[in-house]
């Protein structure tokens, strides 16, 4: 288990401004093409009269010196809550609590696109954008424009429907169960949330925004729920129901899956967080997901003071694979911009690997963003989740969480049903990010991730199918470890002696037990939260196994993996080699006095054998670099032949 100490801090308020950064890059050089090549081939085949949706990127926000720059500074700062600059003192990257993304676009700008016939949409201070509808036609009068540095379409997703083979897997019996989850029970058990829940946390005083479709809240799942602000980035007003059922269903289930609770039925990883919801989908025929809705909502989360952003959505329209670099798709810039500002972003891999797309899709490739693949209820990963890599070569997905038959609420009903997708795998994985930011508030986003991929199944043998595997949440909160014990290799006739020591949970006593331990050992609590391991290597356990050492305390269980190794080898072993002057040949415990020792030179010709002072083996042989006459011997390769009572070895020295 990895050991992970976390300095917890007290926020202010009181930022020093002046403190910005003093090569602040105010302008940058326009593209010298600003309409890609291929943006270009594809608006052509609109039909006439079709406008079309972009970003026009800007080269500046018309300031152009550090005296304009640090007065915007004071005005970026009001606009941001003060549970926001308390979540960037805490866990912001940088020194600076408030930046060059955090000013707003130069009004101006915009103002001259309309001439052109441009209507904005959104603006993003991110960006250094707006995105708006022009006709295709126009495109090049825009691009004309000195302070134009860009103009790329605004992507949009389609979610569609998954195979109707994924059927609800029924409940499954888990060894802790303090309270009564009812048929969602496995899909928490499974990454260890019902340990935390019954330690008391709850996601209590983590801010966390959904960003999906409408929600509607007319469930008892949700009587509870703490929503302290909303926003329709569709509609551009305060609610984010819609009557109409299809626009709701699906930000309704993951936001159930997130934080719903209604005992006997639900109750999931947050219940006990804020919640700041934002539509951002359009539902037509197919439900389509704008990526400058999703940037809108993600700044707004920011100023509203978000800790976590949990987002089920993706983007691949106007992108190709080779755009997956982290760097290329806005989606993905906005989402590690976000993490820059100290929130944690959740967002789900994607639903693509048994389509022609298969890879992840953006922001799940953002190298700050938690992308979360969908495994089934036995941990086999789902045919459908997104594979890696980045197509710079990174590792995706990042985590697992359980996608397939994920019990949640029936929008407009008060009863349940089933959701499948990495759609569901998300809100799982956020609501654990939830609970570690209440138990350590003081994580930073990449701290959180790192804290979750070490935790996981898969942490030691990555790959782009599972990535780092299905989280452990209760031990990702390093609440209650085991002291790191490294990997054991013995030979027959070792003895060991461990020393098993728990931290953390102090108030409590645990218990110790092993699984997978040789028959042949002991394991001894010593009721005083430490226990020992004796053992003593016999040829029936030649080979390796992994040794679980188990501490459990009430419900919190924390286990120590620990490779043991055992061999027949005599273990007889030499050095420093190369050596200069002399080399000491050390003798394991079964490997027994030795009965020869020669060594020769390169063309075979035996040059030492006078070993026979050394008459026991608790001192090493030591071979002064000289032969039979005790003369020194040249620098080269030497072979070694030795002969005990249980083994015979040979090996090569070199002499400098």
């Amino acid at each position: 288990m990895k050991h992970r100490y976390f300095l917890l801090v007290t926020a202010i308020l009181l930022f020093n401004l002046n403190l910005a950064a003093e090569n602040i890059e105010f302008v940058r050089e326009p593209k010298a093409i600003k309409i890609s090549p291929r943006f270009s081939e594809q608006r052509y085949k609109l039909a006439a009269g079709d406008s079309i949706k972009v970003w026009v990127l800007f080269t500046d926000k018309g300031i152009f010196n550090q005296a304009a720059y640090r007065q915007s500074l004071q005005g970026a700062a009001q606009n941001l809550s003060a549970k926001s600059l308390n979540r960037r003192a805490l866990r912001k990257s940088a020194e600076e609590p408030v930046d060059f993304y955090d000013l707003p676009v130069y009004k101006p700008y915009i103002s001259r696109l309309e001439v052109f016939g441009f209507n904005s949409a959104r603006e993003s201070r991110w960006l250094n954008s707006v995105s708006g509808y022009i006709d295709p036609d126009k495109l090049e009068d825009l691009a004309s424009l000195s302070f134009v540095y860009e103009i790329r379409p605004v992507a949009v997703a389609v979610e569609e429907p998954l195979p109707d083979e994924y059927k609800d897997s029924g409940r499954r019996k888990s060894q802790f169960e303090p309270q009564d989850y009812g048929n969602s029970i496995y899909q928490y058990a499974q990454v260890n949330i019902l340990q935390l829940h019954a330690l008391g946390y709850s996601g209590a005083g983590v801010t966390v925004a959904v960003l999906d479709g409408g929600f509607n809240l007319d469930h008892p799942a949700f009587d509870s729920l703490n929503v302290v602000g909303q926003w329709d980035f569709v509609d551009d007003d305060p609610s984010v129901f819609d009557s109409d059922p299809s626009q709701v269903e699906h930000g309704t289930k993951v936001l159930s899956v997130l934080g719903g609770y209604y005992e006997g039925n639900i109750i999931a990883p947050a219940y006990g967080a804020d919640f700041l919801l934002a539509r951002t989908e359009i539902v037509g025929s197919e439900t389509q997901i704008e990526e400058d809705d999703w940037v809108a909502a993600a700044e707004w989360a920011d100023s509203e003071g978000a800790d976590i952003i949990s987002s089920s959505l993706g983007y691949y329209d106007w992108y190709t694979y080779q755009d997956c670099d982290g760097n290329t798709a806005f989606v993905t810039q906005a989402a590690d911009l976000a993490a820059s500002r100290g929130i944690a972003v959740f967002v789900s891999a994607g639903n693509e690997r048994n389509k022609a797309w298969y890879y992840i899709t953006p922001p799940a490739d953002g190298d700050s963003v938690i992308a979360v693949g969908a495994v089934e209820a036995s941990g086999i990963i789902a045919a459908f989740s997104s594979a890696g890599p980045t197509s710079d070569g990174r590792i995706k997905p990042d985590i697992l969480a359980q996608g397939v038959s994920v019990y949640c609420v029936n929008p407009g009903t008060t009863g349940f049903t089933y959701m499948n997708g990495t759609s569901a795998s998300c809100p799982i994985a956020a609501g654990a990010g939830a609970l570690l930011l209440q138990i350590n508030p003081s994580l930073t986003p990449m701290q959180l991730r790192e804290a979750l991929i070490e935790s996981a199944d898969n942490y030691n043998t990555p790959d782009n199918l599972y990535g780092y595997g299905i989280i452990n949440a209760f031990e990702a909160a390093d609440l209650l470890r085991i002291d790191e014990i490294s990997p054991v290799n013995l030979v027959v006739g070792d003895s060991l002696h461990l020393d098993i020591t728990i931290t953390g949970m102090e108030d409590s006593i645990p218990a110790f037990t092993g699984v997978n331990l040789p028959l042949s050992s002991q394991l001894i609590d010593n009721g005083d939260r430490t226990a020992t391991f004796l053992y003593e290597a016999i040829e029936e356990d030649i080979g390796s196994r992994t040794m679980l050492f188990i501490a459990t305390s009430g419900i919190a269980a924390d286990t120590m993996a620990v490779p043991l190794s055992i061999s027949a080898s005599s273990r007889i072993i030499a050095g420093p080699n190369p050596f200069s002057d002399s080399v000491s040949i050390y003798f394991g415990p079964s490997a027994g006095q030795p009965t020869e020792i020669s060594i020769f030179a390169a063309n075979g010709e035996k040059i030492w054998d006078n070993f026979a002072d050394n008459s026991s083996v608790t001192s090493p042989v030591i071979w002064r670099g000289v032969n039979n006459k005790g003369e020194k011997v040249a620098a080269g390769v030497y072979l070694v032949y030795i002969r005990t009572e249980n083994a015979e070895e040979k090996f090569k020295l070199f002499k400098k």
